[in-house]
Order: C-alpha cells, then structure tokens, then sequence
C-alpha cells in the first residue's frame, strides 16, 4: 500500500519511479540504472534498507560511480533513526506517514538536479 500512496504522490510531482519488492532487488535495479534519487524503504524482505544502501555504496566506490542520493522511508521517527541512516551512506530520511509537502521537500534537498527541474516546470 506504501508503494502505491509513493507512486501517486511522485505521479502528482510529474515523476515516474521504478518499484521493486524486497532489498535485494531495490539494490540490484539501483546499480544497473542511473536514478536522480532512490528512496529506500527501511524494512523490505531479504535485505533492508540499511544494508542495501551500504552494498549500493560500496558498489559506487568500486566502480567509481558517482554517489545517487538516497532518502530512507521509515516507519519510526526516533531520533537515532537519522543518525543510523547517515551511519548507512543515506542522505536522508522521511518518516511515515508524510504529505506531499514533505516529499517535495526532501526530493529537493536530495536531488538538486531535480530541484532545479521542479522550479522549470512551476514556471
């Protein structure tokens, strides 16, 4: 139900995304294509998102890719949780629930590219 409220809302902002169902999956579909930005579900099956960011990171140095920003979606807004996905290569996170506003904010701070996008098609 979370990817599908994250679709629409991404829908709204004129984005198109590319859903995956468990970790692996998320970290395989994120080192085969160029993405602005990811965003990485905290709990997924067979990897989470902590690790998967952290095997995505890895990936990147290896190959000498430069860095995608990844934005963790999260059920908890403990204030360690911050702090745990900096510790995992994130560049940040979104606790849900969240509106749209919140999005927008976040895809802006992640993903300048996509900012400066944003105010194109506002205008």
């Amino acid at each position: 139900m979370n990817q599908v409220v994250v679709q629409a809302m991404l829908a709204e902002l004129g984005e198109t995304c590319v859903v995956t169902s468990n970790g692996r999956e998320a970290l395989t579909s994120a080192m085969a294509q160029a993405f602005a930005l990811v965003l990485m579900d905290m709990r997924m099956p067979e990897m989470d998102g902590l690790a998967a960011t952290r095997e995505l990171r890895e990936a990147e140095r290896l190959a000498s890719k430069p860095r995608v920003p990844v934005i963790a979606i999260t059920a908890n807004a403990e204030s360690d949780d911050g702090a745990t996905c900096l510790g995992a290569g994130m560049d940040g996170f979104l606790s849900k629930p969240f509106a749209l506003t919140q999005l927008r904010l976040c895809l802006a701070r992640g993903a300048p590219a996509w900012a400066a996008s944003e105010t194109m098609r506002r205008t």
